[in-house]
């Protein structure tokens, strides 16, 4: 997986939320139904491909806050070890986090939230984050190689 695209990122996660709507397409336990309803993972591959763009980085911003906020169900040492060890590798120590590893944590967010509110306020608060991380970002401005005999119409 490469660097975040945190403008990528936050287009990602604005079509999962239209995609998801306020619930009526998601599911929970499996990529897909029949119907056309997904989990997050399976949004993020529909949404992604559908359009053309690169979800990675909508993933990595998705786990870095479950990484952040996620309690893990009270699972004690081992979840807390699991936790610091993936937000290390997404801040970019010398950790390197499989594609697997935060597949399997979004899979596991999304199988174990209790409705699409809490599913919704994940997607809000990693657009946000990415968000921070564009505005954080210095702007370009291409030079128009306009010789100054051309003429430009507008």
């Amino acid at each position: 997986m490469g660097a975040r695209d945190p403008a990528e990122a936050v287009e990602v996660m604005d079509l999962l939320l239209k995609f998801f709507g306020d619930g009526e397409r998601w599911v929970k336990g499996r990529l897909t139904d029949r119907r056309g309803n997904r989990c997050l993972l399976g949004a993020l591959d529909f949404v992604s491909s559908h359009h053309g763009m690169k979800g990675d980085g909508a993933e990595r911003y998705l786990a870095d806050e479950i990484s952040a906020a996620g309690d893990c169900n009270n699972a004690g040492g081992d979840c807390a070890r699991f936790r610091a060890s993936l937000r290390r590798a997404l801040s970019g120590g010398r950790y390197r986090v499989s594609e697997t590893v935060l597949r399997d944590t979004l899979s596991d967010f999304n199988d174990g939230c209790k409705d699409f509110a809490e599913l919704r306020a994940l997607i809000l608060q990693a657009r946000a984050s990415a968000m921070h991380d564009a505005d954080a970002m210095p702007v370009t401005r291409r030079r128009l190689d306009i010789e100054t005999e051309e003429f430009v119409m507008g």
